[in-house]
């Protein structure tokens, strides 16, 4: 939870700054190549980051064999980031997608190849979470000193790119190092990459599925428009990845052991649980979803600044993804891959990519970052379909109504007050007054209308 809070925390630090200091354009560049950067990690990868988890964890008491195990995944993972590096290189070389920004793609070559050391697959596989955040928290405070002190004009998107390409190569180097002094054992077995290539391969198909239409609308939205274009539509799709960590992040605290209730055949246990999640996904999600809707231009102008406010009607459209991707993870990650349904995900990112593909093509020519958002909430929206469908099929999901008629009657509540107080104001203080009169009125109901088992359940009330 610490290490998810962080990823979500220091990005709330770093991004107003940032998109009020640097150029909509310089901002885009750096997002548009780093799009390719990630692209390529995910290639270089193959399937590594599944597969070295699983496998690490069978030998974690034979640590001569885990050795060589990691020697092995990591010079496959080394010859591909070196290979896609090239690509990069080659790319610029002989296209004119990247215009003049050598520089930038120097930095992204370097990301790509110390990814290849960075390693979390291995310290996952040992259960060492504490090792992942402490080094995490501190090497992100340092980026956002850096970042703070040395990002002060429109143009210092080298810079900023750099400190972000500084801090993988930071803990590429610090968990490789920890990795030798304190994990690494001489082996004398000869060393095989055959029999990895078959399965790493088949996890490749899904990492690849999974992660493919997320970073694809940012590069098709650049091949088609431009770098001012890419910046819009990235502040609205940080915006809603930001609360999606947190609805996702709370999901699984409240998740045990799914794939042991399963086979426990304890489905009444299993049903409670898949029940709490999904309270959990709408009690924040629904409320996000209707403030980014009515106050999308003062959360852009207080988050982004002034220059983005051409960004707001993205934010309204992607207001609903935290929802959307919340009841996904809950019924696809949460669910059906705890219990070796696995093949259902995959169909449904395969879903999700034919559908981004269709409406970015579609839609960019037309509408440009607006566009790449209806695409992107699109392909989401028929990802979660289909697993909504699949999961049905496999328990009998029981919705909290009671919680839906307490969170909907509290944002009615809300928009009346809403309606009859639009006056100009400090937009700080308009946004956190909705924020406060929706606590109260929702805390209001509750007590005295609504009496929802699962609020009493946080709160540690008994129901009877």
């Amino acid at each position: 939870m610490i290490l998810t809070g962080s990823q979500v925390i220091f990005p709330l630090i770093t991004f107003p700054y940032i998109t009020r200091v640097l150029s909509n354009e310089n901002l885009g560049t750096v997002v548009y190549i780093d799009a390719f950067t990630q692209y390529f990690i995910i290639f270089s990868s193959l399937g590594i980051p599944l597969y070295g988890v699983r496998e690490i964890a069978k030998l974690n008491s034979d640590h001569s064999l885990r050795s060589k195990l990691v020697f092995e995944l990591l010079i496959i993972k080394i010859t591909l980031s070196i290979f896609f590096s090239l690509i990069l290189l080659s790319i610029y070389c002989f296209t004119t997608v990247f215009d003049q920004n050598l520089t930038l793609i120097k930095l992204a070559c370097l990301g790509i190849i110390s990814s290849s050391f960075l390693m979390e697959w291995f310290y996952q596989g040992i259960q060492n979470f504490s090792f992942i955040t402490k080094r995490s928290i501190i090497i992100k405070l340092l980026s956002v000193i850096a970042i703070f002190a040395f990002v002060q004009q429109y143009n210092d998107h080298l810079i900023y790119y750099a400190i972000l390409i500084c801090i993988s190569v930071a803990n590429s180097i610090v968990n490789f190092n920890f990795y030798l002094k304190k994990h690494h054992q001489k082996f004398s077995e000869k060393l095989e990459f055959k029999k990895h290539l078959k399965p790493l391969f088949v996890l490749f198909s899904i990492n690849l599925a999974v992660s493919v239409y997320t970073v694809l609308d940012t590069i098709i939205l650049g091949f088609l428009t431009n770098y001012v274009d890419v910046s819009y539509y990235n502040v609205g799709f940080r915006i809603s990845k930001i609360f999606s960590t947190i609805i996702i992040s709370i999901g699984f605290v409240l998740v045990p052991k799914i794939s042991k209730i399963y086979i426990d055949q304890d489905f009444e246990l299993l049903r409670n649980i898949i029940s709490k999640s999904l309270s959990v996904v709408f009690l924040l999600g629904v409320p996000f979803f209707f403030f980014n809707l009515i106050y999308a231009e003062e959360i852009i102008v207080l988050i982004a600044g002034k220059n983005y406010i051409n960004a707001a009607q993205a934010i309204r459209i992607f207001s609903i993804n935290p929802l959307i991707i919340g009841i996904c993870n809950v019924l696809g990650t949460q669910f059906l891959l705890p219990i070796g349904k696995e093949k259902k995900i995959l169909h449904a990112t395969i879903l999700g990519l034919i559908i981004s593909l269709i409406f970015n093509f579609t839609l960019i020519p037309l509408l440009g970052f607006i566009g790449a958002t209806i695409a992107c909430v699109s392909a989401e929206t028929g990802v979660a379909l289909y697993i909504f469908l699949k999961a049905k099929k496999e328990i009998k999901l029981n919705l909290d109504i009671n919680l839906l008629f307490l969170i909907s009657t509290s944002l009615l509540i809300t928009s009346l007050f809403i309606y009859l107080f639009r006056f100009e104001q400090f937009i700080v203080n308009k946004v956190v007054l909705m924020l406060v009169l929706y606590s109260i009125t929702f805390i209001f109901l509750h007590f005295v209308l609504f009496k929802n088992k699962f609020i009493n359940s946080i709160l540690k009330i008994n129901n009877e």
